[in-house]
């Protein structure tokens, strides 16, 4: 079965910089991963109007289109980081992660391969999609 690679990211956005960080995403999304990830079948953030949080959404065709966002997204994800967010992430994984995939991640999320990560994966067993 072959079944879409979904990307959901959980992030806590630092204080007075939640205006600033929905520019700065939306700016990336229009600017950086739409013109040069043609493969990426969906790319959203998400926020309630009350909450500190925001959670990202993507859904890929397959782990390598994950790989490619990873890399054309490195300096916007340490910016982000740096300027904008906590870094108490969590990240949930739908699909089948390649090892490349997995040390990539855990890297971005600055921790060992081996250690206890914030990366949560969830296999496919059934379904179909429409995308």
């Amino acid at each position: 079965m072959t079944a879409p690679f979904v990307f959901i990211g959980t992030h806590r956005i630092k204080p007075g910089k939640r205006e600033a960080f929905h520019r700065h995403f939306a700016d990336f999304c229009t600017d950086v991963v739409e013109p040069q990830e043609p493969r990426l079948l969906s790319f959203y953030g998400y926020a309630a109007p009350d909450s500190d949080l925001v959670t990202v959404v993507q859904v890929h065709p397959d782990p390598e289109s994950m790989l490619t966002h990873m890399a054309v997204g490195k300096a916007h994800f340490a910016e982000a980081y740096a300027e904008y967010l906590e870094p108490d992430s969590t990240i949930q994984v739908y699909g089948t992660p390649n090892p490349e995939v997995l040390q990539t991640m855990a890297a971005l999320a600055q921790v060992s391969a081996d250690s206890e990560s914030p990366v949560v994966v969830r296999e496919p067993f059934a379904g179909f999609d429409r995308l």
